[in-house]
């Protein structure tokens, strides 16, 4: 259940999967995801997986379109009752809140500094690499 329009509160919920419990933790989310994460206040959500081997190693997130929406997901028997299973199946369980904001890209106030053009950006070289 993606959305192609952003939502403006995110709520993510990162972990790693205990070695000797994935298959158990792959039957808890077969059986006990779908209520979760269909809650009539869920706008969006999507699964990240890092395949590097580096923590957290999955990372679900929730998008909410207001902040009442979110409250009364966290406060809901079926987030409570979900995170309760999760916790027994995995490790480093975290939780944050976003809030979509923006960066001004105002360049009247440092007319020393110079942005580049899209012309100077694709002549640029990319470069991925893993931060840590």
């Amino acid at each position: 259940m993606t959305t192609l329009r952003p939502t403006p509160y995110s709520y993510e919920i990162e972990f790693d999967v205990i070695g000797d419990r994935r298959e158990a933790y792959d039957r808890w989310v077969a059986k006990n995801g779908m209520p979760w994460i269909t809650h009539e206040t869920v706008a969006a959500f999507d699964v990240w997986q890092n395949d590097k081997g580096l923590s957290p190693e999955v990372k679900f997130q929730f998008g909410f379109r207001t902040l009442d929406a979110w409250t009364r997901f966290v406060d809901s028997r079926c987030h409570v009752v979900a995170t309760e299973g999760l916790r027994r199946l995995v490790t480093g369980l975290e939780a944050t809140l976003w809030e979509r904001d923006g960066i001004r890209l105002d360049v009247t106030e440092a007319a020393d500094e110079h942005l580049p053009s899209t012309a100077d950006c694709e002549r640029r070289t990319s470069v991925t690499e893993e931060i840590r």
